[in-house]
C-alpha cells in the first residue's frame, strides 16, 4: 500500500485492515516526512482557532464535492495530486480533509453516531446553540434559534440551514463615526507621550532594576524536600521523593547560594570514572623524531615511571566505572612471583571452528568483570558437550575467558578489572586474564576501544602480531584495530588472508611492552620499535602480516571517526538493533531466533539478522537474502551492496572454512546452475584472470537473467574499474531491459577499447 495522504489519514483513524494498518504503520516509523505530517494533522484538527473555507470560495480546494471526491476516491487522478498538494500546504484546508475523514471513521466503526436524535438530545443541541449564538452577539440577548435552526415540529434529523448572513449588524450613523474616530485619535496622542516619558527614563529604571535584582534572588529561599509519610516511601533507592524545582527557581538558588555562602571547603580529590566517548584537550604533538625516539627506536626500555604519570591525570581514589561494591566483589589476585608477564593467549583464528572455551560461563569458579552498555553482546559456552552461542545479559558477570562477538547496530562494553572494553559492530575478541592479574584482550578481527579509571591500570593486548601489555597511559582512550583484507582472485584455501593491526594512542601517551617470550621460551619481539617505550599521542604502532616480524609507527594526521567516540546509528539501523535484541529475548536458541528475524517483512531486521548469523559461521540466510528477487523480498541496491561488503569479504577472510560453508550457501540458496559463477565474482578477479577472459565474462554477466548476477557483475566491474560517480550510474541492474541495455553497450565499448582494467598504482611520496 501506498503511502500518500488519503492513506495516513486512514491510518490515523484506524479504518484499514489488521496488516494493511500494521504495513502502513512501518512505512510511517520509517519516513520521518509522514510523521511530521501526521503530527501536524492531529496538530491541526485539535486547533479550535483554525478557520473553514469559505462556502462561496472558488478553487479546487474550496469545493465541499472535491472534499467529498477526495474522501470517497472518486477525485480525477489529474486533480488528486493538485488537491493533495493544498491540503500538505494549507492548513486550513488539511484540517477540513481530516476532521471530515474522523467522522465519517466514527460513523463507520459506531452506525449510533448518525442514529435519530430523541426529543433531550434535541433540547439540548438547540440550547447549545441558544448560549452560543447570545455569546456571539451580546447586543441581541435571548434571538431564538430559530434564526439558524428551521422552524417546526422536531424532526428525526436536525438539518443546519446555511446563511450567509445570521445577524447583520445595523449600520451606524455618521456622527457616531466621527466621534469613534476622534476618541482613537486622543488615544493615540496620549500613548504617544507616554511613550516619550518611558524611553527617557529607561536608563534610570535599567540601573534601579539591576540594583533590585540581587536582593530579589538572595530572598527567594531553595525550594526544600517536604517529609514524606512511611507509606510513600518507594521500594527504589534512586526515586525521588520530592518534586524537582523549576529550572527559573533552580537557577536563583544557585545564584543566591553564589552570592551569599562562601565556598566550601575543598574535598579530597576523587577519580570518576571518565566515559568511553570523553577525549581530553590534544597536547603538543612531537614530530616522527621524537616518537621514533621514544617507541621507535631500540634505545633502552623506558620505564613505568615516565611522562606518561606526569602528562595525565592522577587520581588518589580510585574508583570502578560502576560502583565501589563492585570493586570489592573482584578483588585483583596477588601479582605472581615469576619475572615478567605470563604470555598472552594463542592467537585465534579468524575462522576457529566451534571448540568449548576453556572456562565455561556457567561454571566460572571467579568473577572477573561484569557487561555494561545496552549494546548486545555474544559469548560461546559449553552446553551438554558441544560449545554454542548465547547472548550476554547486561551486567552478567564476565569469567576469566570468554569469546565474545559484537553482533552488527550494536555498542556493547566489559569492564574487566577496572578497565572498560568497548566493541564496536562485527567484533570478535578473546577476554582472559594474565597470570599477574591483569586482563588481556585478544582481537580476532574488527575494533574495540579500551580505557581505565585508574593511572595505574594495565591491559595485555594481543592484535595479529602485536603482543604485549599496555603499562601506563590507560586513563585516555586506546583503540586497537585489526583488519582481514584478501587480494582479489586469491583461493582462501592456500592464500591466508593479509592482516593489518595497529594500536593507536588517542589523546594521551601511553606505555608500550612488547611480551619477552611464548610457551616454548622464543622472543617475540618485533624489530623496529624498543622493547619498551612510549607512544605519543595520535601515533599507531601498526603491523603487517606482509612483514611479520616488524612493526612501524605511523603519525596520524585525523583520528578515525570511531575512534573517539560511537558512530551514531541511522533511526533504521538503531530500530534493527533493538528489534534484534528483543527477538534473542523472547526466542531460544539463539540461531532460532536469528532464523525467525532473517524472515521478517522490514529489510533492515532481515539485513541485521543475516549479518549476526554470518558471524557465527552460518551463511545460508544471508545467500538467501543477497539472491532475493521477488517483490516485496528483494534489497534496494545500496542496502545489497552494504550487506554484501560487510559480510563477504569478510567470510572469505577467515579461512578454509568458512569459505567453504559461503560456497555450500551458493550452491543450496542461490540461482540453480549458478554457484560457481557467483562463487567466483565474491572470490574477485586477479590481473591476469581479466586479461584471460574474465573481463568478457563479467561484462556478459550484465545481460543475465537473475538479478544476483548482474549485481556482483557490476560491482565487479566498478572495483576494477573505479570509474567516476557518473559511469557508474549508466548500469543499474535492477532497471528496466532498456535502460540495462544502454548501459551494456556502454561498458562493452570500454571492453573493446581495453580499459576494463586495474588503474596503475599511484607513486608514493617519500
Amino acid at each position: 500500500m501506498r503511502l500518500t495522504v488519503r492513506t495516513l489519514l486512514a491510518w490515523l483513524d484506524s479504518v484499514l485492515p489488521a496488516e494493511d494498518q500494521k504495513q502502513l504503520g512501518e512505512k510511517v516509523t520509517a519516513s520521518a516526512a509522514a510523521q511530521q505530517l501526521a503530527d501536524r494533522i492531529r496538530r491541526v484538527v485539535e486547533w479550535s482557532g483554525i478557520s473553514a473555507p469559505r462556502l462561496d470560495g472558488k478553487g479546487l480546494a474550496a469545493d465541499a464535492n472535491s472534499v467529498a471526491e477526495y474522501l470517497d476516491n472518486s477525485l480525477e487522478s489529474d486533480r488528486l495530486e493538485t488537491f493533495e498538494r493544498i491540503c500538505i500546504e494549507s492548513d486550513m484546508h488539511l484540517a477540513e480533509v481530516a476532521a471530515c475523514h474522523n467522522i465519517l471513521a466514527s460513523m463507520a466503526r459506531d452506525p449510533a453516531v448518525g442514529a435519530p436524535l430523541d426529543a433531550a438530545s434535541r433540547a439540548r443541541l438547540l440550547a447549545a446553540l441558544k448560549h452560543h449564538l447570545d455569546s456571539v452577539r451580546p447586543d441581541e440577548p435571548g434571538r431564538p434559534p430559530e434564526a439558524v435552526v428551521a422552524s417546526g415540529p422536531p424532526r428525526e434529523h436536525l438539518r443546519l440551514q446555511p446563511q450567509r448572513t445570521l445577524h447583520p449588524y445595523p449600520r451606524r450613523a455618521s456622527r457616531g463615526a466621527w466621534a469613534a474616530a476622534l476618541s482613537a485619535l486622543a488615544l493615540l496622542a496620549v500613548l504617544a507621550v507616554f511613550l516619550v516619558r518611558a524611553i527617557q527614563g529607561n536608563g534610570s529604571r535599567e540601573v534601579a532594576a539591576g540594583k533590585v535584582a540581587a536582593p530579589a534572588a538572595v530572598e527567594q529561599p531553595a525550594a526544600k524536600p517536604q517529609p514524606a509519610p512511611e507509606a510513600a516511601v518507594p521500594e527504589r533507592a534512586d526515586e525521588k521523593l520530592v518534586e524537582e524545582p523549576s529550572g527559573e527557581q533552580e537557577q536563583a538558588t544557585t545564584d543566591a547560594q553564589a552570592k551569599v555562602e562562601p565556598p566550601p571547603a575543598p574535598a579530597e580529590p576523587v577519580a570518576e570514572p571518565p566515559a568511553m566517548t570523553k577525549s581530553a584537550p590534544e597536547p603538543d604533538q612531537p614530530d616522527d623524531s621524537t616518537a621514533a625516539a621514544t617507541l621507535g627506536s631500540t634505545s633502552p626500555p623506558v620505564s613505568t615511571s615516565s611522562p606518561v604519570a606526569t602528562s595525565s591525570p592522577v587520581a588518589t581514589a580510585p574508583r570502578v566505572p560502576q560502583g565501589d561494591a563492585l570493586a570489592i566483589a573482584a578483588p585483583m589476585p596477588a601479582a605472581s612471583s615469576a619475572p615478567g608477564i605470563a604470555a598472552p593467549p594463542a592467537a585465534s583464528s579468524p575462522d576457529s571452528p566451534a571448540v568449548p572455551a576453556e572456562v565455561p560461563a556457567a561454571a566460572a569458579p571467579l568473577s572477573v568483570g561484569f557487561v555494561g552498555g545496552d549494546g548486545m553482546l555474544l559469548h560461546r559456552v559449553s552446553e551438554g558437550g558441544r560449545s554454542t552461542w548465547v547472548p550476554f545479559a547486561p551486567g552478567a558477570a564476565v569469567a576469566p575467558r570468554e569469546d565474545v562477538i559484537a553482533p552488527p547496530a550494536c555498542h556493547p562494553e566489559v569492564n574487566v578489572r577496572g578497565v572498560t572494553i568497548r566493541f564496536l559492530p562485527n567484533t570478535r575478541a578473546v577476554l582472559a586474564v594474565d597470570a599477574d592479574g591483569a586482563p588481556r584482550v585478544e582481537v580476532v578481527f574488527g575494533r574495540v576501544v579500551a580505557r581505565a579509571s585508574r593511572p595505574d591500570a594495565r591491559l595485555g593486548v594481543s592484535a595479529g602480531g602485536l603482543a604485549g601489555t599496555i603499562t601506563a597511559g590507560l586513563v585516555e582512550p586506546v583503540a586497537i584495530a585489526v583488519d582481514l583484507e584478501r587480494f582479489p582472485g586469491s583461493d582462501p584455501t592456500a592464500e591466508p588472508a593479509r592482516q593489518r593491526s595497529s594500536l593507536i594512542a588517542v589523546a594521551g601517551g601511553v606505555v608500550w611492552r612488547q611480551s619477552q617470550g611464548d610457551d616454548q621460551g622464543n622472543e617475540r619481539t618485533l624489530d623496529g620499535i624498543a622493547r619498551e617505550g612510549m607512544l605519543e599521542p595520535r601515533t599507531a604502532l601498526v603491523w603487517d602480516s606482509t612483514q611479520p616480524s616488524a612493526a612501524t609507527l605511523e603519525r596520524l594526521a585525523a583520528l578515525p571517526g570511531w575512534v573517539e567516540s560511537p558512530q551514531p546509528l541511522d533511526k533504521l539501523s538503531r530500530g534493527a538493533g533493538e528489534a534484534l535484541k528483543a527477538k534473542v529475548a523472547l526466542v531460544a536458541p539463539l540461531d532460532q531466533a536469528l532464523r525467525e528475524l532473517a524472515t521478517d517483512k522490514r529489510a533492515e531486521n532481515r539485513i541485521v539478522a543475516a549479518e549476526t548469523l554470518a558471524m557465527l559461521g552460518e551463511f545460508d540466510d544471508l545467500v538467501e537474502l543477497l539472491c532475493a528477487d521477488a517483490p516485496g523480498r528483494r534489497l534496494e541496491g545500496r542496502q545489497w551492496t552494504a550487506l554484501e561488503a560487510a559480510t563477504v569479504p569478510l567470510a572469505l577472510a577467515r579461512g578454509a572454512n568458512a569459505a567453504a560453508k559461503l560456497r555450500k550457501a551458493f550452491e543450496d540458496r542461490g540461482p540453480h546452475g549458478k554457484a560457481e559463477q557467483l562463487f567466483a565474482m565474491a572470490l574477485g578477479f586477479s590481473d591476469e584472470a581479466l586479461a584471460n577472459g574474465g573481463a568478457q565474462a563479467l561484462v556478459d554477466a550484465l545481460e543475465d537473467g537473475d538479478l544476483v548476477v548482474r549485481r556482483y557483475a557490476i560491482k565487479c566491474l566498478c572495483d576494477v574499474v573505479q570509474p567516476p560517480p557518473s559511469d557508474r550510474l549508466r548500469y543499474r541492474p535492477d532497471g528496466l531491459p532498456d535502460l540495462r541495455r544502454e548501459g551494456v553497450n556502454w561498458w562493452r565499448g570500454q571492453l573493446e577499447k581495453g580499459l576494463i582494467r586495474r588503474p596503475a598504482p599511484l607513486p608514493k611520496t617519500p
